[in-house]
This record gives structure tokens, C-alpha cells and sequence, in this order.
């Protein structure tokens, strides 16, 4: 199947396969790529008068030219967090990439260092470069919005070669997007890259939604520990402005969440995700630790943290700002599918399909109670999710039966060395 649509000039990504990483528009010399924005989500359309036809998109293009993946024999699976615990209050669970960005600027101390990620600002979130290590809160937490990229992976070139050491973290496709605009120079020793396991990107239409529901003028957090409870599997709720005051809300009345979680306003690429394959795209893969089972005192949170390659276990086993433990494959894709999958059959739901023409003809009440999956909608949207759910089961056995004929794969899918953790 052709995953690009065809121009006079350069190929690029079809709508259904296009992530938004915009390695394309950093990639063009020649000011011809154009961000356009669709159903709140950007996209990218070519200037024909001022394409050069040089075709350095199409090259930086992950879909287009597909980036080289690592294998998941070379794989070192982890659970951690970050020692200090104020930063592990801050993050969303176990302070997972916080605590790898302070060994980071440690283990290079007497170099020049920039650690790249996501930050909330406005109500949106955008990427940016920080060099100093009080920076880092700026860009901890999850955020679920699509992050603008554009003019970060110039940045990181810039960097490069000036001789600085680079920590960017970022969703799969977003390093995929950094590697297909470096090329060769991807294979720097002085690049480090984090991904996180991606549900999916929801657009800012979903935020903005919440926003006006609660009639809140900002966000201040996706998830927050700091009010209440330091549970992470109760810090799946907002932080927001109401009345001129911050306002955790319960999970229960979060509307965002409440959109979230039904994949209706996901870009149609995260229901086709190229990059959420066993064989994963980073350095270092991060997320929740999800079905891991641990004591209360470990409440405050778990990050799974998997080293995809030696270069990415070296830095973790040196990290000094971080504990970590041995744990096995298995325990790691039985609480993250998003590790080995990232297909969803909510694309063909009628409203991901057709948005524009359901956002004309629908009254705008009963078009957020169906993205809000309330009743009686959500019965019509159960049918996608439990068919994902049924197709998530089904391609985990195959993973498994494909693990169990080769024992090397058998080993790490098994193993988990409980004793093995390090503390700084």
C-alpha cells in the first residue's frame, strides 16, 4: 500500500500515515514546505513554485525513507525512578526520564550539554532546548497534545557539531523525524535519544474542549502527585485554572481524559503508528510501568526504562541520579501494549473517517458527548475498542510464539534479575 501522496515534485506522507514530526519542513532549504493545519492537528502541503525538486524532505521523510530500527535482542529491560524525590513528586510516574537527564548533564559535566523534550506552555507544547540542569522540570510530565518540533532538529544538527553532547527525548515518530533529518550524522556518540511508549497524540481541539467545558483560560498539568495523593495510577487527571485558582480535578469529571481515552481526536497516523513495533526506534525507550507488581512504599511511581542498543545501557548502568532493576520482556508488553503494537480499528469509526463533515452536520452537544463517550455513544464506540483489544491479544501471542522459537529472545522475554537494582 502507498503510504505518500504524489505532488509534481516531492513525495510525501498521505494524511493517514503522516505523524507531524515536520523533519520535512527543517529539512527543506528552500522555504516550500508549508504547515497547514487540519482538523486542529498540523500537517504539510508543498510550495510547487518554490520546490526545487532537491528532494531532502522525502530523504528526512520516517515514512518515505524509513529509519533504521534496533533489535530487540540487543534489548536490556529496566524498572526505575529518579533517587531525589522531589522530582519523582514532579513527574508523572517514576521520574524516569528526569532522573537520566540529571545523570546525563553529570556524566558530562565538563562538556558542553543541551537535553531537548517537550514543554507546556500556553496550552500547548512545544519543544525545547535547555543547557542547564534546573532546567529539566521544564520538561517533565506527560503531555498528550502534539508537540510542535519545527526548527528542533536544525537546533540539534547546530549543536552537534559544535561539539555538545545531546539528550532528545521525544515520541517515537518524532525520533524517527530526527534521525531521517540527520542521516549518517544520526550515529553520533554524542546523540542519545529517549522515546516514550506513545498511546497516541490527541489534537489540541481536545485540550481546548476541556478548557471551555470548565470555562478555565490554562492548563497547568496533564497529571499531577503534588496535591493529595503520590499515587501514579491516580495522577491520570488535569490540573487547570478555575476561577484564578489551580484546580486538580477527579478523574471521573476529567473531560479531557474522558476524550483521550476514546481516540477520536488522534492524529490517523497513531491508529497506523509505524514505530510501535517490538524493534523500537530510541536509544532509550520510557514509560509507566504498567502491570508491574510492587510494593506500597513504590506507590510514588515505576518507570519501565529499556535500553534498546549498548551505547543506551552503558549511560543507564553509569546514570547516577537514577535507581534501576533487572525485569523481564514480558512483564514490560503485558502492562504496554504500545510497545509491540499501535494499531487501532477506532480509525474506522465515522467521526475519525469524515471529521470535517461531522463537525458541520452535528449539534455541537451531541458531538462532545460522543468524544466524551457518554451514553448511550459509547456503546457504538465499544465495538472499536474491544476489537483493538481482541487484535492487541492476538498479535501479543504471535510476538510470543515468534520469542519462544529463539533462544536468545526466549531468555530476555523470561528473565528478570530482581536482585539487580543500583542506587546512587
Amino acid at each position: 500500500m502507498k503510504k505518500y501522496m504524489r505532488t509534481c515534485s516531492p513525495r510525501l506522507a498521505k494524511e493517514k500515515y503522516c505523524t507531524g514530526c515536520m523533519a520535512c519542513s527543517d529539512a527543506c532549504t528552500h522555504d516550500a514546505i508549508k504547515i497547514v493545519e487540519k482538523n486542529c492537528m498540523p500537517f504539510v502541503k508543498v510550495d510547487t513554485h518554490k520546490c526545487m525538486n532537491c528532494h531532502l524532505c522525502e530523504k528526512a521523510c520516517p515514512i518515505i525513507t524509513p529509519v533504521k530500527k534496533n533489535r530487540a535482542e540487543e534489548m536490556n529491560v529496566y524498572g526505575g525512578w529518579a533517587n531525589d524525590e522531589q522530582t519523582r513528586i514532579d513527574a508523572a510516574s517514576g521520574g524516569g526520564f528526569s532522573g537520566l537527564a540529571q545523570s546525563f548533564f553529570h556524566l558530562h559535566k565538563e562538556d558542553k550539554v543541551a537535553v531537548i523534550g517537550a514543554t507546556l506552555a500556553n496550552n500547548r507544547v512545544y519543544h525545547q532546548l535547555i543547557e542547564q540542569e534546573k532546567d529539566i522540570v521544564l520538561l517533565t510530565n506527560s503531555k498528550y497534545i502534539q508537540s510542535d518540533t519545527q526548527g528542533i532538529y536544525k537546533e540539534v544538527i547546530e549543536r552537534l557539531k559544535t561539539g555538545y553532547w545531546i539528550l532528545f527525548s521525544g515520541c517515537p515518530c518524532q525520533i524517527a523525524g530526527l534521525y531521517g533529518f540527520l542521516g549518517k550524522k544520526r550515529d553520533s556518540e554524542r546523540l542519545i535519544t529517549i522515546e516514550v511508549v506513545c498511546h497516541g497524540i490527541a489534537s489540541y481541539e481536545a485540550l481546548d474542549l476541556h478548557l471551555k467545558y470548565y470555562n478555565s483560560s490554562r492548563i497547568y498539568r496533564f497529571r499531577d502527585k503534588r496535591h493529595g495523593t503520590q499515587d501514579w495510577k491516580q495522577s491520570q487527571c488535569t490540573t487547570i485554572e478555575q476561577n484564578g485558582e489551580e484546580i486538580k480535578l477527579k478523574r471521573k469529571d476529567d473531560m479531557f481524559y474522558a476524550i483521550y481515552a476514546g481516540w477520536m481526536l488522534d492524529r490517523k497516523s497513531c491508529s497506523n503508528c509505524q514505530f510501535a513495533e517490538i524493534n523500537r526506534v530510541a536509544d532509550i525507550t520510557i514509560a509507566d510501568f504498567w502491570g508491574l507488581q510492587v510494593p506500597d512504599y513504590y506507590k510514588q511511581g515505576v518507570s519501565l526504562i529499556i535500553a534498546n542498543n549498548n551505547k543506551a545501557d552503558t549511560m543507564i548502568k553509569a546514570a547516577d541520579a537514577i535507581y534501576t532493576f533487572k525485569e523481564s520482556l514480558r512483564t514490560a508488553i503485558n502492562g504496554n501494549p504500545h510497545l509491540f503494537t499501535g494499531y487501532k480499528l477506532i480509525q474506522f469509526h465515522p467521526i475519525v473517517m469524515w471529521p470535517d463533515f461531522f463537525r458541520k452536520i452535528l449539534p455541537k452537544r451531541i458531538r462532545f458527548k460522543i468524544l466524551t463517550n457518554r451514553m448511550p455513544y459509547k456503546l457504538f464506540w465499544a465495538l472499536y475498542k474491544l476489537g483493538t483489544i481482541y487484535l492487541v491479544k492476538y498479535q501479543k501471542k504471535q510476538l510470543i510464539s515468534k520469542f519462544q522459537k529463539d533462544d536468545n529472545l526466549l531468555k530476555l522475554l523470561n528473565n528478570a534479575n530482581r536482585g539487580g537494582g543500583k542506587m546512587a
